[in-house]
């Protein structure tokens, strides 16, 4: 509370004036009825000589936890909610000079995690701690609070100039890709929408009535905030696919690794003897280097078949179809790995020092 407001009023009160009197001259001087309400409620309504202050509630260390919490919660629900927009800016506009995968899969799963985990903790938590405010409004002046808020909104301007910049910047050199463009405004979103509410939610603390200042947020920008943040999710999560066939390209991934490790040995063998291994039990000596000769999921070893000369046959059994995977879940290496759902072979050629293709 202005030291002066309150030096005033209960100095005022002192000499015997009407608190509605107080009140309406201290509204004529351009103070807020939020101020003014404050500061009276500050005062005990007591027949006595002097102003009799009212106990100050003091900040719990409950609430200061409380309040810790809803800011970290808030920091990783926006940071999440930004990589999540970006990796469906990557996946709705492609750019030919990328060659990182534009597709939202295994790389988006951590993001859509801490927005699952962290918008609802931190609206749960901010409802609360509004809830608490209306009924006791001297808990809108909580150190931790306005510290924490102020903070905040710092950070989102510093955020916000900067994107700016990087926007004008790349402008003027030439550069204005959609992609980036398009980043460069979500951002400039998440971060505005971030900086908007909580510079209201200041001003609104300090100068409107409490049964009117959640009303537009809860009524209208919150279920808004929500409706964005869950349809991002299960867009994402649509082109993701359900966490068994992820792990399914995962499984079908390290098979992939499997057989490309064996066909580097094979090529070790073939040009240590200058024949292929009758079976792969042989490379288990101390000069090869082989990772696995079994399944991941069933255990079973992988089919290895001489064919004439060089030529050999490795064939394994995938749970995916190469041809229906985006860009990232399909394995590259110097041989084609591509496979179809079920028992694949794939027809190799040992290469010997000379490198003799395949």
């Amino acid at each position: 509370m202005n030291r002066e407001l309150r030096a005033f009023i209960k100095e005022a009160l002192e000499r015997g004036y009407d608190r509605d009197a107080i009140r309406r001259v201290l509204l004529d001087a351009g103070w807020q009825e939020g101020e003014v309400r404050n500061g009276l409620s500050s005062f005990a309504d007591a027949d006595f000589s002097v102003a009799v202050p009212r106990p100050t509630p003091y900040l719990y260390a409950r609430e200061a936890f409380l309040y810790l919490v809803s800011f970290i919660a808030l920091y990783v629900a926006a940071i999440s909610f930004g990589i999540l927009v970006f990796g469906l800016i990557d996946y709705s506009f492609p750019d030919a000079l990328d060659f990182r995968d534009r597709y939202p899969s295994g790389g988006q799963a951590t993001a859509i995690a801490s927005v699952i985990i962290a918008f609802p903790l931190y609206l749960f938590l901010a409802r609360r701690l509004a809830l608490q405010a209306d009924a006791d409004p001297e808990r809108r002046q909580s150190p931790v609070r306005r510290w924490l808020t102020y903070f905040t909104l710092v950070v989102a301007a510093g955020i916000i100039l900067g994107d700016l910049i990087a926007l004008l910047a790349n402008v003027l050199t030439g550069d204005p890709t959609l992609r980036f463009a398009l980043k460069a405004v979500s951002i400039l979103v998440i971060t505005a929408c971030v900086f908007g509410f909580y510079l209201w939610d200041m001003r609104q603390a300090e100068a409107a009535a409490p049964e009117g200042r959640n009303v537009l947020a809860r009524r209208v920008l919150l279920p808004a905030v929500v409706i964005v943040v869950v349809g991002c999710i299960a867009y994402t999560l649509f082109l993701m696919g359900s966490p068994g066939q992820q792990r399914d390209i995962r499984l079908d991934q390290e098979r992939v690794s499997h057989l490309s490790n064996i066909a580097d040995n094979v090529d070790l063998y073939w040009e240590l003897n200058e024949e292929l291994p009758a079976e792969l039990a042989l490379m288990s000596g101390s000069r090869y280097f082989i990772n696995r000769l079994h399944d991941p999921e069933t255990g079973l070893p992988y089919e290895y078949r001489v064919i004439e000369g060089a030529r050999y046959e490795l064939c394994a059994v995938f749970s995916t179809d190469t041809a229906e995977l985006s860009r990232q879940d399909r394995p590259f290496s110097e041989r084609a790995w591509d496979h179809r759902e079920g028992r694949t072979c794939f027809s190799l050629e040992a290469q010997g020092p000379q490198g003799s293709g395949r």
